[in-house]
């Protein structure tokens, strides 16, 4: 994974590594669902508790090469000794790792129920933290990373509150340059993926992949 002489080769090799990453999470992220409903379990309404089941539990295991590293500071300040971040999933490669410990992704979890005050902190706490400059909370070191939305406690239709969704991050993403939300894969089975691209003032681009799983029926209100 050192790389290769042709930059257009190694182009494609990240491109490649990513999705690979993005079919992890997905499957992983249904089988915990699945593996919840076959033992009667049901999760926490809580982001961290979800996310630290689906780290612990599943995205760390049976992967070569793989690291996803729970709540992990970003962006050291050598003046203050304190960190501008904290990540919810940081996702690096061991052997990237040891060449260059800047190469990793982000992946940035939130509840979501189809209501207004979850969709607003998807976009204000989730989103904003990759693409508000000069100086972003999270870095994008392959000017692309992942945002993952839990569908709890309620069913939504995931592609009418992605336009929700959609329609909040163009109203309160100031000074961003958004491209269109694009629907990449659905399979039918509460998984979603789209695609979006976002653009500052100074040129600064990123790509977020925006994943949504429905967990409704495996998450307890009460717990």
């Amino acid at each position: 994974m050192g790389g290769f002489k042709k930059e257009s080769n190694n182009t494609v090799f990240e491109q490649n590594f990513f999705s690979s990453i993005v079919l992890h999470i997905s499957q992983c992220c249904l089988k915990m669902r699945d593996d919840c409903r076959t033992a009667g379990e049901s999760l926490y309404n809580h982001e961290d508790k979800i996310s630290r089941r689906l780290v612990e539990r599943y995205l760390n295991r049976d992967i070569m090469g793989l690291r996803f590293i729970l709540q992990n500071p970003e962006h050291y300040n050598t003046d203050t000794d304190t960190h501008k971040g904290r990540t919810d999933i940081k996702v690096v490669s061991l052997e990237w790792l040891f060449m260059n410990s800047d190469a990793y992704y982000i992946i940035e979890c939130k509840r979501l129920d189809g209501k207004p005050r979850l969709n607003k902190e998807y976009v204000c706490e989730g989103i904003s933290r990759f693409v508000i400059m000069p100086s972003p909370k999270y870095s994008s070191y392959y000017g692309r990373n992942i945002m993952l939305g839990y569908i709890v406690v309620q069913s939504v239709n995931i592609d009418e509150n992605t336009k929700n969704i959609d329609n909040l991050q163009r109203n309160l993403l100031a000074d961003v340059t958004i491209g269109k939300m694009q629907l990449v894969d659905d399979d039918r089975k509460g998984f979603s993926r789209y695609q979006c691209s976002y653009q500052s003032n100074d040129n600064h681009n990123i790509e977020l992949t925006h994943l949504f799983c429905d967990f409704s029926d495996v998450v307890c209100a009460d717990k």
